[in-house]
């Protein structure tokens, strides 16, 4: 029982600083319709049709509302991904998209992309979590390089010297590519990791000693965030802070810190685990066209957008385009070593002299082949780990380029939907003015307890948008209320009336006359006209099909008198 309380204690204290605050996101990963749905059951029932218009309505004035940037995101993505010579697909000819005019239309796609972006509660990745992300290894450890130079730089550093304050704290490749990240996750793993750990064994004795003696000692855990929940205010006063969760990160080199730790738990099952990146999506424009394909009018490639789900952040060097995979340290080890005798063998025989002995030709052959086998395995454990990298990308990838952007604009309105639909729903249950911070509160309790999400809801960005429709009553200056349902009904109803104001003057004498003849051209009359008509003609047709039948059956009536009178004629033949 000692010996059991003294490994648990142990480990305790080799898994000290582990723990990582995450920041909840503002993303609410729910379905519109589950929302709604709970919502409403929130309400009395004899206001559930009322506030279910209210919805309806909302949606349909905000999709209208939207219409216009989606129109402008839709055009400015095709123009940032012209090809010369296809300038009149677009409405353009080669002299007005000159390259000025196209790098424009793309930095304005970009500003477009990240304005869209952030309405649907994306955040940019920053430096600190990518030193966070790229210090360690989950399960992803196949070594790659990012061959940055197939990326264009132009666009991106165009755009960024425009927006300094967007710039600001983002990675230095960022004038490459944007990582764009919503939600966090949790992704486990279970197993006895033997080549890990035999890589890991190799790495520890050979790579990092050597690395240190060279002056270029990297580290081994990057502990960027803080190890608890809490934040400490400007009076030193610390409370939790509901808007952040702490978790254990659990690599295989934080389980085994050292050559140490890794001999004892080397047969060992070991449980990993890792923060996860829910949704993912890159931006980056190549530097020159695909093969086989035209390049853009200032002679760049296409422009592409990608989107991935539940990257772990250790591995999200994962998601990156045009990577280098190189071999292992255990594949180099174990060929270096039969290159270094072949190569070894070969000087001593030209020492000796024994060269041009039949029996040192014989180890030469051998030799040589032997080098030839190391260089054709180091290619192969190549190729097998792009493939292997190939396969969890695959498994990880969503959509893509126009896909991946109808996506996107559908789930920024999805979003600001949602976030109005809650708060105004927790709003009119309460029937009470309530501050802010209250209804933050309310409605993060709801999802927490109706869903299980943690979420750091966006009330500024959804109490503004409701003042904006009237939904709300701002009272004393800190203090806000639901707009009572038939006031706010109204008010949907009215502003839903007048999208479009071309109402004829009820002054005009010829008022009556214009609504006439719309009356005429309306499309229920003409279908209530051609119902008519059909119908008659129908009366018509059944009249001709009764005349036919009745003089059908006279005839048939006749025959059979005709055939019965001819019973029993005798007929003769000659």
């Amino acid at each position: 029982m000692g010996s059991s309380d003294d490994a648990k204690s142990r480990d305790a204290r080799e898994r000290t600083n582990n723990f990582i605050r995450i920041q909840h996101s503002a993303h609410i990963p729910v379905g519109m319709n589950f929302l709604r749905d709970a919502a409403l059951e929130m309400i009395p029932e004899g206001d559930r049709g009322a506030v279910g218009d209210v919805i309806r309505m909302v949606r349909s004035l905000f999709h209208y509302g939207a219409m216009e940037k989606r129109d402008r995101v839709k055009k400015d993505f095709a123009l940032a991904n012209v090809k010369v010579g296809e300038e009149k697909s677009v409405g353009y000819d080669g002299a007005r998209l000159n390259p000025t005019a196209f790098e424009a239309a793309s930095v304005d796609f970009v500003g477009e992309f990240c304005t869209m972006m952030a309405d649907a509660e994306y955040t940019l990745l920053t430096q600190k979590e990518w030193e966070l992300a790229s210090a360690e290894d989950f399960l992803f450890t196949l070594p790659v390089r990012v061959d940055w130079s197939c990326h264009d730089k132009a666009l991106l550093k165009t755009f960024l010297s425009k927006n300094p304050a967007l710039a600001a704290g983002l990675p230095q490749f960022s004038e490459r590519a944007l990582v764009f990240k919503r939600g966090t996750g949790l992704a486990k793993a279970k197993g006895l990791f033997i080549m890990q750990k035999i890589e890991m064994l190799l790495s520890m004795l050979i790579k990092e000693p050597l690395l240190a003696i060279l002056g270029q000692k990297q580290p081994v855990f990057v502990n960027a965030n803080s190890s608890d929940s809490k934040k400490t205010f400007g009076d030193g006063k610390t409370v939790e802070d509901r808007n952040a969760s702490v978790i254990e990160r659990l690599t295989l080199r934080r389980l085994m810190p050292n050559i140490f730790v890794l001999f004892r738990k080397l047969f060992s099952t070991l449980e990993i685990q890792e923060p996860t990146f829910k949704e993912v999506v890159l931006l980056y424009r190549m530097a020159r066209p695909l093969d086989d394909d035209a390049a853009g009018p200032s002679g760049c490639g296409p422009l592409i957008i990608k989107s991935y789900v539940d990257i772990p952040m250790a591995d999200l060097e994962m998601i990156f385009p045009e990577k280098t995979v190189s071999v292992k340290l255990q594949e180099i080890i174990q060929n270096g070593i039969a290159i270094v005798v072949a190569i070894g063998t070969l000087l001593w025989a030209f020492v000796t002299g024994e060269i041009w002995t039949k029996k040192m030709q014989t180890l030469l052959i051998a030799c040589a082949g032997k080098l030839g086998q190391s260089y054709t395995a180091i290619n192969v454990a190549r190729t097998r780990y792009s493939g292997m990298m190939a396969k969890d990308l695959i498994q990880k990838s969503r959509n893509a380029q126009e896909g991946m952007l109808m996506h996107l604009l559908e789930s920024m309105e999805d979003q600001e939907i949602k976030e109005m639909l809650l708060a105004f729903v927790i709003l009119t249950v309460r029937g009470k003015s309530m501050t802010l911070k209250e209804i933050d509160i309310e409605c993060e309790d709801f999802l927490r307890n109706v869903f299980g999400v943690d979420c750091d809801f966006d009330i500024e960005g959804s109490m503004i948008k409701l003042l904006r429709e009237g939904l709300v009553e701002q009272r004393a200056g800190v203090l806000y209320a639901a707009t009572p349902l038939k006031t706010a009904l109204a008010l949907l109803d009215n502003k839903w009336d007048n999208i479009f104001d071309y109402n004829v003057d009820a002054v005009d004498g010829g008022r009556e006359d214009a609504l006439a003849k719309y009356a005429n051209l309306h499309p229920d009359t003409v279908e209530a006209s051609l119902r008519d008509a059909l119908n008659s003609t129908d009366k018509e047709r059944a009249k001709v099909v009764n005349d036919l039948k009745a003089q059908n059956d006279v005839l048939t009536k006749e025959v059979g008198e005709l055939s019965n009178s001819l019973k029993g004629f005798n007929w003769r033949y000659s």
